[in-house]
């Protein structure tokens, strides 16, 4: 019985052993399979076999370009340019495949020569000194080197021996060989041979010389050691050997390779790009952004974003601000930011956009990216003070009222629902013209100008131009007392500019993916009409007339000369200084002050701090070949003369017209009937003078009853018709 038994156990050994075997070579696979498995690590540019299969490019970096063409930033993934096979020399391709993997085209991704070949020389040496790596292998060693990083040479050995052959089945040789040659490493953070070309000798792959092919070819060797540029002997003695190797291969004619070898490297030294400031990093963060509102942009990998970014401009209008803002904390304006916490920190947003198309032409969200990403531009929204007032003016003119009209800036309190109301002002007269309470920027003369005009039709204005889709309807929003961000006041702005027409900013232009296909194209701006033509452009006098003589003169003050027009904004307690103004090419705002608002310096306004600043860009600017520009009035204004003081209008050609103190205005054709000339400025105050103290009948019209003293006022109509 035990024999039996016996036998019985010995009978069944060989049936477990047999399954042993099995599940051990199962297990062993297995494992086999886990070790080489391929994934793509977290936040790292990759992509998978299936993602491959599907026809998804490699990993590459977004570029971003300015307006001439002019490389700005890489953002994100390897430094690659891929490009499709039929643009990639064929003199290329072959001298790749003969150095690197002669027998491709033959075996299925892993070479049974080359394996058996490293193997005897391994073993010789009792080290993995040879590899027998395929061009297939070599992309899996390149595509997954995040994820091979830490593994040991035998498992990366084993992984491009499993996958190498996964990749050649399953894409096709001639989709690998692609693949390769816009993956290879080729030194410097230089990944295929279109990105080295344009690195190394400044021109696409497509129209490399031999030589250079062959200097390319050569650094798979070694991408460091055998750089053209900083080991020139090096590198050629190698490229003279790889033109060897090819014409006795016959891959090119021995002719072909003699006159290569005469040739020098002729690498450049440095990129274009290189050359340049480093861009500013929250323009870049404000272009991904725009990306990401585009439906048509699925995949960032290799796009080029074409922007409209002038680095001329872009550059003064950094130096200029870094210029300002050293000078405020240096105290040349004050006591500055008395008791603030050292933490607190003056920042700045600066932006610039053609005043014909509302391209944005500078970005500048803040001072220093590193320390906040927050933008100063776009992202921020403080209260825009008085560079409300403009539209307030436009507002008023678009309902029936004159430029010169007069407006009541007197101390009575507006009646509100919340009860009386009456802002400070520094305007001392009880009327003024409205283009004077502009020139002036009178609190008073635009809470009672808002009153008037209803402050829903107030709101609903300001939504039209661009300042809020919802304005308070209370009546200090006529002092700006809501919030907005510095882009969209500055896009507002633009209808001034552009004859009423508000242009809405433009900073991507064009997009294209990878392999050069349009993904995106801006379509020309039409802009929206906010305004009458001949309103826009009194108004953009009277912003002159800011700049001349009124709360914008430190822009003449500090130098600037050329055509402009503006206005300052400082809201209550000098927390924020703003300074948007124009010139016939460009509209442009400056906001000043701290994130979390507290006062900049005690006793000072935005002309102190903000227009300074925006003087001094202009005047960087004005350096330039650019031809000085003029605005053209339309057909439908007209030049006149006007006594600030009292409103009286008459001719532009009167004598002493230009002189203090009367003032010039373009305003909207045959809106006002004129008096007659004055004939001296001190005669006519003293004339006035003596009007309001001895009172004289005046005729049923409203002219003075003696000669030659005053004729009838212009015709001034109710505001609100």
């Amino acid at each position: 019985m035990r024999r039996s038994a016996a036998q019985g156990a010995l009978g069944s050994t060989p049936a477990l052993l047999g399954g042993g075997l099995v599940l051990a070579s199962a297990l062993a696979w297995l494992g086999v399979l886990r070790a080489t498995e391929l994934s793509c690590p977290p936040a790292t540019p990759c992509v998978t076999v299936e993602e491959l299969a599907a026809g998804a490019p490699l990993p590459q970096t977004l570029r971003i370009y300015d307006r001439e063409g002019g490389l700005l930033a890489r953002v994100g993934g390897p430094r690659r340019r891929s490009v499709p096979m039929d643009r990639i020399p064929e003199e290329l391709v072959d001298a790749f495949v003969a150095v690197e993997d002669h027998r491709f085209w033959s075996h299925g991704g892993v070479d049974p020569v080359g394996v058996i070949r490293a193997g005897a020389r391994n073993l010789a040496t009792r080290e993995l000194r040879e590899g027998a790596s395929t061009i297939p292998m070599q992309l899996v060693r390149t595509l997954w080197a995040a994820l091979l990083r830490d593994a040991g040479p035998w498992r990366r050995k084993l992984v491009e021996a499993v996958h190498g052959p996964r990749l050649v089945d399953e894409l096709g040789r001639e989709r690998v060989l692609n693949l390769y040659l816009n993956a290879i490493y080729l030194g410097d953070g230089v990944f295929g041979v279109e990105e080295a070309s344009r690195h190394y000798f400044s021109t696409g792959v497509a129209d490399l010389s031999l030589a250079q092919m062959a200097t390319l070819v050569g650094m798979t060797r070694g991408p460091e050691r055998y750089d053209p540029r900083d080991h020139p002997g090096r590198a050629r003695v190698l490229r003279d050997a790889i033109l060897e190797g090819l014409a006795a291969g016959g891959v090119v004619d021995s002719s072909e390779a003699a006159e290569a070898k005469r040739e020098p490297l002729r690498t450049v030294r440095l990129e274009p790009d290189r050359t340049r400031r480093p861009v500013d990093r929250h323009v870049i963060a404000a272009v991904l952004r725009r990306l990401e509102e585009m439906p048509e942009i699925r995949e960032r990998h290799g796009l080029s974003v074409y922007t409209t970014l002038d680095p001329s401009i872009q550059d003064a209008g950094r130096a200029a601000t870094e210029a300002q803002l050293a000078a405020i904390e240096a105290g040349h304006f004050g006591d500055f930011a008395a008791g603030a916490p050292s933490s607190a920190v003056l920042d700045v947003g600066a932006v610039a956009l053609d005043a014909g198309t509302g391209e944005v032409l500078a970005w500048i969200g803040g001072r220093d990216f590193e320390r906040s990403q927050f933008d100063r531009v776009e992202q921020a929204r403080r209260q825009v003070a008085s560079l409300v007032k403009p539209f307030l003016v436009a507002l008023a003119m678009e309902r029936g009222m004159g430029i010169l009209d007069m407006v009541s800036t007197d101390g009575g309190a507006v009646a509100t629902r919340e009860g009386a109301w009456l802002p400070a002002d520094h305007v001392r007269q009880t009327r003024i013209p409205l283009r004077e309470g502009l020139v002036l920027s009178s609190n008073r003369a635009a809470a009672r100008l808002a009153m008037d005009l209803g402050l829903d039709r107030v709101a609903t204005f300001g939504a039209r131009v661009g300042l809020g889709e919802e304005l308070a309807t209370v009546p200090s929003t006529a002092i700006g007392t809501f919030s907005a961000s510095l882009l969209d006041v500055t896009s507002a702005y633009t209808v001034f500019s552009n004859g009423g027409v508000r242009l809405r900013p433009r900073l991507v232009d064009r997009v294209e993916g990878w392999d050069g296909r349009v993904l995106f194209e801006r379509p020309p701006s039409r802009g929206i009409r906010a305004m009458g033509e001949a309103t826009a452009f009194a108004v953009l006098d009277a912003l002159g007339a800011v700049v001349d003589r009124g709360t914008g003169v430190p822009v003449r003050r500090d130098g600037f000369v050329g055509p402009a027009a503006g206005k300052t904004g400082t809201t209550d307690g000098i927390r924020d200084a703003w300074f948007v103004g124009m010139t016939p090419r460009l509209v442009a705002g400056i906001w000043l002050g701290f994130d979390l608002p507290r006062t900049i310096v005690a006793g000072s306004d935005a002309g102190d701090l903000a227009a300074p600043a925006w003087s001094d860009w202009m005047q960087r600017l004005e350096t330039s070949s650019r031809a000085r520009v003029r605005w053209s009035p339309p057909l439908t204004v007209e030049r006149l003369a006007y006594d600030p003081g009292y409103g009286d209008v008459f001719r532009a050609d009167c004598p002493g017209a230009g002189t203090e103190p009367f003032h010039h205005a373009w305003v909207v054709r045959h809106r006002y009937e004129t008096v007659a000339c004055p004939e001296d400025g001190i005669r006519r105050r003293m004339e006035r003078l003596r009007i309001t103290v001895i009172p004289e009948p005046l005729d049923p019209l409203g002219s003075v009853s003696s000669a030659g003293r005053s004729a009838r006022p212009g015709r001034r109509p109710d505001p609100t018709r």
